[in-house]
């Protein structure tokens, strides 16, 4: 017989949702580093201009995206464990 079980721990959905919500966290101070970084380049020309102004806001964006995901997930993570625990009456 195995000893798995088949129901939520919602102690480890919420340090899940908790570590999601912070890698999403993370990702957009990375976000606002690059952003500086960008901003602040010296860098000048035709090649400076695509990058500053069709590059880098596409890859921004797909960036925040996934930020937002992330962050979506977790407080779905978040959200579960505390429905569970209503069930449960923990």
């Amino acid at each position: 017989m195995s000893s798995i079980t088949h129901g939520m721990n919602p102690e480890e959905v919420e340090a899940l949702g908790r570590q999601l919500q912070t890698a999403a966290n993370q990702l957009n101070g990375v976000i606002t580093e690059l952003e500086r970084a960008v901003g602040s380049a010296s860098w000048l020309g035709p090649d400076a201009t695509t990058f500053k102004t069709q590059w880098w806001p596409e890859h921004r964006a797909h960036l925040k995206t996934v930020a937002d995901g992330l962050h979506g997930f977790g407080q779905s993570a978040l959200n579960n464990a505390s429905e569970q625990r209503n069930v449960s009456g923990h």
